[in-house]
Order: structure tokens, then C-alpha cells, then sequence
């Protein structure tokens, strides 16, 4: 934080000198000696988006209800922070009332999953994992309209918080923007190697130089308007690979270093540099006519991935991936005195198709063997350094052992294509009569997934010594295959798997102007949520209810408070786990003989009598607008999840349900924030936010897991010491955006930053246990990971019509672990009742034994993103 206190200080004073010239007439105004300003129009509340407005003074508009905490962050606004070429999502969580995990922006103890994302109203989220699918750049952007808590009936909600993003639209004139940025990042922090572990090959991945331009233009078209937007991104990517041998110079037979690092022979360090593109475009076009405005809207990206294992051959390690993401929009809005309505189709589309980065590997088999072979294509010398044969140093030991997992050679293996198709139909209505607006709409979201696997050659082997061998195919779905060798087993070269989603929803809602200052709003929205033919959700129904008072008048101000429920919108990323998996063979042949194995694809049964993820909600606050100075907001938001969805060992159910820990969640938060107007020579906006979530359920994403998608392994075996402190739990949080504008040398120039600091992730103690995974002590009792604090800043100036900025993205390099390895111990052992991290040098095995403690607990698994720099530049015509 010294840090952080020093660049601000550093800050004001800089900036105070540069904008001397035009501080001068701000300063004769402080000395009484009056200027004469221009006349500025009255601010347009209409939509409530204004920086002078607490709501919308408009009562049919659809948008910022005064009973929401709703953020409008303006792409003009965000492009003048140091964000260097982010899209919409990367900057979501910059609104109050908002955190951040892996998963992305997170609300009110939910996770980065349970969000919905959408684009003037369309549903754009991902369609397998309900994350941010279709990523807009900011330069196609008006701006992100972000709500964390409050909703009322027309908002589609689920469990986090809803963002809308907001295209571009026509200007009176043709307008061409051109943006480029060209970064630089540092090298990553490398995981230490933790004590015991070893792997043969062991990779890491630094970001290379990048590019980026985007290009977008505005317009009039005849008695219609334009806008298109069309970018390309290209990234560096530098991977690098280290190969190692374990040593054993004493002869003793056990691995040199044990205990602690086991040291390595180096047999080979070598690198390649891939790189990665996206082309983002936009195409709108629209027409007004009186009451009536049409538009037509295309976005989306196009591009190309890459990803490589680490414990394998260069050439059975890569896969390329082609991308793309895209969404249609047509909408229709009517607008006159008493009554609004809007009808609207959208269609989003998501493709992946993946092929192998080495074409060498397209057509063989993948080995995934327990050993090194003593044959590796293209990596020969690895293979003889590994080779246990004559002329071993060290004869007591392996020289590569692989005591966990596979070591992967041979063919890239799995291939998986992914088509997403999801239409949208939505349709609402406003009319006032007298001082009430009574509001109804339906909409209908329909969700295709189908996902097609291959495996190179034709099959993936599987071998546990050189003389085993286990050859697995994929069965055909229409025959019959069992463990009979006798029988036959017919097998196909493909896996398609198709899933499918349902949601509709329906509400109405009265708006009442009780007085000129005070307004309630109630209403009830139905949902239904169906998941393929196995769970149906069909009797959703979420009340809400909020009043606001404005006691200042003219929008000035609120004081508001909601209520209301919700539930969670299910990904078809759920399939696997309740319809279908893939259906596989294998072939076994060893030297104690021929057998089959069968995996008939088996999924989780949804249990009888299962509920939906219900979460209700209480929301309280105040907001005070002077004009076009300054807004301050505090806040107060309550969530209580009623139950939730996961895997138990009853099948697919509500936890806690038939017994046992239930699965809850209950966050307690409270904001504050205070900003002056963005179009002022001196911006700031500085919020700070203290959580706390405590629970035993996760949810959809689990940052130990990763996207568990309501499948993670916590109601598997045993519930004891679930609840407590879940990854959520956001603890303090603070942060600062500022921009000083002025002139240097007759050069505008301007100093953006942006400062945050947040608590650390509070850390469990788990263990690998005969039972499976459990927790030793309750649920994040071992203390709170270290503050972590960032300082990004971005320096601009403008010259001959062009725009020049430096972004510093991690200017002081911070490196913090923001993981860790969180198994304590492995064996035979089971929870501690009510038990501390004190406690924990006292565990025994069942045997009596003391339990052992993994060398590699608490060991750091991810760090903070290294220093970058983003030179760009941006030119208007």
C-alpha cells in the first residue's frame, strides 16, 4: 500500500504542474476574479446513464431502475483508464459492487459463472459454462451497463449479477476511429519445484510481444445509420520445456534430495514460439421512423488458440484450436407517449474445431504410458537419458519416474469439436395509466449443443509397463458391448454427443408514483429451466419488490431498498453429468492375459423430488448526484441461498437434502463510493467494499476445481466441515480510478491510474483421503492468503491530431501468489470435528499413525500477472 499512496502522491503533484495554463482560470474564479463559461445544456435523464442521474426520470424506460445498484461504465470513460486493448469482460468488475475470480467478474458471493451476459438485452453467454462467450472490444463499445444486485421482474437474472453490453450506434456525421496498441510483458513468475515432486518434462508459457488494431466507423446512410467495427489481434506466445532426470550419486537406492527439492539432471531445454489471433468485426445498421426504430446487428470473433501439455513429447503435447463466436441481432422498438414495446430475435453461435499442432501427430495413436518408453519420435534423446538399461548412472533409482498421471507421446489424442447454437425471442410492453406503469414480457432461449470427439489414429493406448497395453476405442452407439471377448464390440472413429437447454420466462410488474418523490415497484417473474430430458424446472417463481424515495427531487438523489428472488440459469456444459458421456472400449492385452473393458457412458440419476438453485435477496441504499461535480453511493446487499444442485452420493440432488450438510450460501456486503463527473479536468472514483460470504457450496465454479459446473467432488463422499469461509469470501476491497488532464510545453497530455487492494482468498486444509476428498478442518479455517495490490497507470498526450498513450499494467511487477496447494495430507485419515489449523499436527491415520504432512502444501500454484506495457495510439477522421 506504501506503494500504491507513493503513485498517487506522485500523481497529484505531477499533474498539478502540467495543468497550470489551464488551471488558471479555475483559480481566478477561487479568488473571486469571475470567467464567464458557456452555458451547458440540462442533463438528459431520460435512461438514467447520466453521470448527474440517480435513476431514470423517464418512467417507461427499461434501463438503471432507481431499485438497482446498476454501474454505467462509458467505453469513452474506460478507454481513458489504463486498460490498453480489454474487451467488455476484462473490465466488468471495475463497477461497484463487484469482485473478480478466474471465472470473471463475480456479485454478491456468487462466482464468475453464474452471471448473465448480454448484448442490448440478447443472452451472449457461454453456452457450455454460462461465462462470457462474445468478447467486445471497448472500441466497439458505447458502454457496459453492470447491476449487482436489486432486480426487479423484467430483469433476466440468475444467481451473480447481469452485464449488458452496448454497441455503437450512427452519428449525425461519418466518423472513422482507428486504434493500435503494441504491449510488451514481462517473463511469468515460475512455480518453484515443490519438495518431493517431479515430472519428466515440466513447461512454462510467457506472453510475447502483441499488436492489436481496431477499426471502427459511424454514419449516416441515406435516411438510415451505420456502424461497422473491424480489428485484428496477434499474440506471441513463448513456450518452453524442460527435461530432467532424478540422481542418486550415493547409490543408496533413494532419490538424491528427499525429503526436500529432488535435484535434476537437465537432459534438454528448449522453447517455440506460436502465435495466436483474433479478428473481432461488427456490422449495425438501423432506421428510425417516427415511433418506430429498426436495427440489425452482427458481432462476433473469429481466431485461433493453442494449448500444450507439459509432461509429454513436443509432438503428442499440442493442439490447435479455430474459434468462432458470434451473435445476430434484429430488433424493433415502439415508443409512443404512454406505451413502449420491444420485440427481439438473436441467434448466438459459438464453434470450436481442434487439430493437432504437429501435423505428425494427426494420424498415430497417443500413448499415455505409466513409464518413459524407450522409443520417442523426435524426442530420442530423452528417451535414452530415461532409459534404465546398461550404461545407467544411477542404477538404484529410475531415472525418470512418473508417479503420477501419464506421460504423453505419440499421437495429440482427443479432438473435440464443438457447435453451439442458441435462438432468443424476447418480447415486452410499458404503458402508463395515470401514475402507474404496468409492464408484462415473455422471452424463450433455446440452447444446442453438440459436441463431436476423435482420437488420432483412430484409438488412445494406455500402458502401465512396456508389456501392457489397453487400446480404447469409442463404442457405436447403437450396438451393444459388453466384457464378453467372445461377443463382438463394434466400435466408430467418432463420439457425438448432443445436448440441449430450455429457459422461458414470463412476467408483469407495476411501477406506482406514490408521490412525485416516491415510487414502488412490484412484480413476479416465472421461469422455466429445462435441462435435456432429465431435469425440468418448470414452476420458477421469483417475486420482487422495491421502493425509492428522492429526497432532494429532480433525480438528484434515492433512497432505496428491494427485495426479491432468483434462480440459476443451468449451462448445457451439464450434460455430461446427468444425460450423456462418451461410450469407450478397451482392448487389454498383457502378459497375465486378454480382457475388455467397458464404459457404457453412465451419468449421475437426478434424484426424485430435486428443486431448483433458489437464492433471495435484500438490498438497501443511498445515492446523492450534484449535478454534473460529484456522486457519492453506499450500499447494502444480503443473499441467502436457499439450496443448491450438485453430485452427492444419492446421485443428482439437492445437498443436504435426504441429511447432511445442506448446500447454502450467505453473503453480507457493504459498498460505498464517491466520483466526480468523468468529463471533469480532474477525474476520481474511489469505492471501497467489505464481504463476507460464508456457506458449504461453491457453485459453478470451484477455483480448486475449476468449472465444476454444480459437479464438484465436495458432497461426493462426506459433508463434515464443509461450512465455512467459502473462495468467495471477499474480505476488504478498495480501489481508485483517477485522470488528471492538462498541458505540458503546450502538448495536452493526461495521467490516468488505476489503484486496487484486496484481501487474500481464505485457504482450507484438505486431504486425499481412502474416502476421497475431505476436508480436515472446516472450510477456509487455515488463514487468508496475502493482500494483493496492483497499480496500473497510463500516460497520454495529444499531438497533430493524434492520441498517444503508454499503459503500465503492474507498474511496481507485484508477484503474489493467488493459489495455493491446499492437500494437506494424503491417506487414511477423516475430518476433525470443529477442529483448528493447530489442530492439525495431531492427526493420526485410523491406524494410530501420525498423519504425514504433504511437503507441498501451501506451495504456490499461480501468481499475479507479471509488469506490462501497451504503447497505443488512436486517430479520429
Amino acid at each position: 500500500m506504501t506503494a500504491v499512496l507513493r503513485v498517487g502522491l506522485l500523481f497529484v503533484a505531477s499533474l498539478s504542474a502540467a495543468a497550470h495554463a489551464d488551471d488558471l482560470q479555475d483559480q481566478r474564479d477561487a479568488f473571486g476574479f469571475k470567467t464567464k463559461r458557456p452555458i451547458e445544456p440540462p442533463i438528459d435523464c431520460s435512461d438514467g446513464t447520466a453521470f448527474g442521474c440517480t435513476g431514470a426520470s423517464e418512467p417507461l424506460a427499461d434501463t438503471a431502475s432507481p431499485y438497482t445498484l446498476a454501474t454505467w461504465l462509458p467505453a469513452k470513460y474506460l478507454m481513458r483508464l489504463p486498460v490498453a486493448d480489454s474487451s467488455h469482460d476484462a473490465v466488468a468488475h471495475y463497477a461497484l459492487g463487484a469482485n473478480r475470480d478466474e471465472a470473471g467478474a463475480s456479485f454478491g458471493g456468487a462466482t464468475g459463472l453464474e452471471n448473465r451476459w448480454t448484448l442490448h438485452g440478447a443472452p451472449i453467454d457461454g453456452l457450455r459454462t454460462g461465462g462470457a462467450d462474445t468478447r467486445v472490444p471497448l472500441a466497439f463499445l458505447d458502454g457496459i451497463l453492470v447491476s449487482a444486485g436489486g432486480f426487479t421482474a423484467r430483469d433476466r437474472a440468475s444467481t451473480g449479477g447481469t452485464i449488458d453490453a452496448r454497441l455503437r450506434g450512427g452519428t449525425p456525421e461519418s466518423v472513422v476511429e482507428v486504434y493500435a496498441w503494441a504491449g510488451y510483458t514481462a517473463p511469468t513468475r515460475k512455480r518453484p519445484r515443490a519438495p518431493f515432486a517431479y515430472s519428466v518434462r515440466r513447461g512454462a508459457l510467457d506472453i510475447g510481444p502483441e499488436a492489436t488494431v481496431h477499426a471502427v466507423a459511424s454514419g449516416p446512410l441515406g435516411g438510415a445509420w451505420y456502424a461497422v467495427g473491424l480489428g485484428a489481434e496477434i499474440n506471441s506466445l513463448e513456450l518452453s520445456w524442460t527435461s530432467g532426470t532424478v540422481r542418486d550419486r550415493d547409490g543408496d537406492g533413494i532419490t538424491d534430495g528427499l525429503p526436500g527439492v529432488v535435484p535434476v539432471d537437465v537432459v534438454d531445454d528448449y522453447s517455440r514460439r506460436r502465435v495466436t489471433w483474433r479478428v473481432p468485426f461488427m456490422a449495425r445498421v438501423g432506421i428510425d421512423r417516427g415511433v418506430h426504430h429498426f436495427d440489425a446487428t452482427v458481432v462476433g470473433t473469429v481466431g485461433r488458440d493453442v494449448f500444450y501439455l507439459n509432461n509429454a513429447t513436443l509432438q503428442a503435447a499440442g493442439i490447435d484450436g479455430t474459434t468462432l463466436t458470434g451473435d445476430a441481432l434484429v430488433t424493433w422498438r415502439g415508443e409512443w407517449k404512454t406505451t413502449r414495446a420491444r420485440a427481439q430475435l438473436a441467434w448466438h453461435r459459438s464453434m470450436r474445431d481442434e487439430a493437432a499442432a504437429s501435423s505428425s501427430a494427426a494420424s498415430i495413436p497417443q500413448l499415455l504410458s505409466a513409464y518413459v518408453p524407450a522409443s520417442l519420435p523426435g524426442d530420442q534423446d530423452l528417451a535414452a537419458a530415461c532409459d534404465d538399461g546398461d550404461g545407467d548412472p544411477y542404477p538404484m533409482v529410475r531415472n525418470c519416474p512418473v508417479p503420477s498421471g501419464w506421460f504423453a507421446s505419440g499421437g495429440a489424442g482427443p479432438l473435440v469439436d464443438t457447435t453451439g447454437d442458441r435462438p432468443a425471442l424476447t418480447a415486452d410492453i410499458a404503458h402508463r395509466i395515470g401514475n402507474n406503469v404496468v409492464r408484462a414480457g415473455a422471452t424463450g432461449e433455446d440452447t444446442r449443443l453438440v459436441t463431436e470427439t476423435t482420437l488420432t489414429g483412430g484409438t488412445q493406448v494406455r500402458s502401465l509397463f512396456p508389456d501392457h497395453r489397453s487400446e480404447r476405442r469409442f463404442v457405436d452407439p447403437d450396438a451393444i458391448c459388453n466384457t464378453e471377448l467372445v461377443l463382438p464390440c463394434p466400435t466408430v472413429d467418432n463420439s457425438v454427443l448432443r445436448y440441449r437447454t430450455r429457459y422461458m420466462a414470463a412476467y408483469v410488474e407495476d411501477t406506482w408514483q406514490a408521490t412525485k418523490a416516491i415510487t414502488v415497484d412490484a412484480g413476479m417473474r416465472w421461469e422455466l429451466m429445462w435441462v435435456g430430458p432429465v431435469l425440468h424446472f418448470s414452476d420458477q417463481l421469483a417475486p420482487r419488490l422495491g421502493a425509492s424515495w428522492d429526497p432532494l427531487g429532480g433525480g438528484r438523489s434515492r433512497v432505496w431498498t428491494s427485495m426479491g428472488r432468483s434462480y440459476a440459469m443451468l449451462p448445457a456444459g451439464l450434460g455430461p453429468t446427468i444425460i450423456e458421456r462418451d461410450r469407450t472400449v478397451d482392448h487389454i492385452s498383457s502378459p497375465f492375459g486378454e480382457g475388455r473393458a467397458v464404459d457404457t457412458g453412465a451419468v449421475f440419476t437426478v434424484a426424485s423430488g430435486v428443486e431448483p438453485i433458489a437464492q433471495d435477496e435484500l438490498t438497501a441504499g443511498a445515492q446523492v448526484a450534484l449535478a454534473r461535480t460529484v456522486r457519492a453511493t453506499v450500499w447494502m446487499q444480503g443473499r441467502w441461498l436457499r439450496r443448491g444442485l450438485d453430485t452427492t452420493t444419492t446421485g443428482f440432488d439437492n445437498p443436504g437434502r435426504l441429511g447432511g450438510t445442506p448446500a447454502t450460501r450467505e453473503t453480507g456486503l457493504v459498498a460505498a463510493e464517491l466520483a466526480t463527473a468523468p468529463t471533469a479536468k480532474l477525474v476520481l472514483r474511489a469505492g471501497y467494499m467489505y464481504g463476507r460470504t460464508i456457506g458449504s457450496w461453491t457453485g459453478a465454479f470451484d477455483p480448486r476445481q475449476g468449472a465444476v459446473l454444480y459437479a464438484g467432488s465436495d458432497y461426493d463422499t462426506t459433508s463434515a466441515n464443509l461450512l465455512g469461509r467459502l473462495p468467495t469470501d471477499m474480505g476488504h476491497r478498495t480501489y481508485v480510478e483517477a485522470e488528471r488532464r492538462g498541458h505540458l510545453v503546450g502538448i495536452p497530455v493526461a495521467l490516468a491510474l488505476r489503484l486496487t487492494a484486496g484481501s487474500g482468498r481464505p485457504r482450507s486444509a484438505i486431504a486425499d483421503a481412502d474416502l476421497g476428498i475431505i476436508y480436515l478442518i472446516p472450510r477456509g479455517s487455515a488463514g487468508r492468503g496475502p493482500v494483493v495490490t496492483q497499480s496500473n497507470v497510463r500516460m497520454s498526450a495529444r499531438w497533430h491530431g493524434l492520441d498517444i498513450t503508454l499503459d503500465l499494467l503492474n507498474v511496481f511487477n507485484r508477484r503474489e501468489a493467488t493459489q495455493i496447494d491446499e492437500f494437506y495430507t494424503v491417506g487414511s485419515v477423516r475430518p476433525i470435528d470443529r477442529g483448528t489449523p493447530q489442530d492439525l499436527v495431531w492427526l493420526k491415520t485410523d491406524t494410530g499413525a501420525d498423519s504425514v504432512r504433504r511437503a507441498a502444501y501451501a506451495h504456490a500454484l499461480s501468481y499475479q500477472s507479471p509488469f506490462s506495457a501497451v504503447l497505443g495510439i488512436h486517430q479520429a477522421f
